[in-house]
């Protein structure tokens, strides 16, 4: 099992988080706008951004358009439903489901098989999270889908 810590930083101009694996630094991520109802968000490295994800429609369902390495990988949706925690990624088919007051969350493949968990920490300064997950090829993508989570349930 991989994982990483995602901490949203506590002083920043624009709303950005630090991703590590163990000691190490691995992702960055910063909104590109501060006030609009369409936030855009960059994942870089010292190289530079290397996934986005964009709000391209705020009504239900809510859309992210999510876009890795340059390329569109496809939209993650929220329909909105009271009581139902659940975004759809589509294009990977995966599902991300939990308990919103309880700050956990299941990411599920098609077969409805966990293969990683997006945890929010309870006692904490600013939004901090555990992923976990099964390939160390993931991270970008779990790093993705922690940053989903943040926006829809607890932005």
């Amino acid at each position: 099992m991989a994982g990483l810590l995602m901490k949203q930083k506590a002083v920043s101009l624009r709303e950005s988080y630090e991703l590590y694996d163990g000691n190490e630094l691995k992702y960055c991520i910063q909104r590109r706008k501060l006030l609009t109802r369409k936030p855009a968000f960059d994942i870089f490295t010292e190289a530079g951004v290397v996934a986005s994800a964009e709000v391209t429609n705020t009504d239900s369902p809510l859309v992210f358009k999510i876009i890795f390495g340059g390329e569109e990988a496809g939209e993650i949706r929220y329909d909105g439903v009271v009581g139902v925690n659940k975004l759809v990624y589509e294009a990977k088919g995966l599902e991300i489901d939990g308990n919103s007051m309880l700050n956990e969350f299941s990411v599920k493949d098609k077969d409805k098989k966990i293969i990683g968990t997006i945890k929010k920490k309870i006692v904490s300064f600013k939004d901090t999270y555990d992923i976990d997950f099964e390939s160390e090829g993931d991270a970008l993508l779990f790093s993705m889908l922690a940053l989903v989570v943040d926006e829809t349930f607890h932005g």
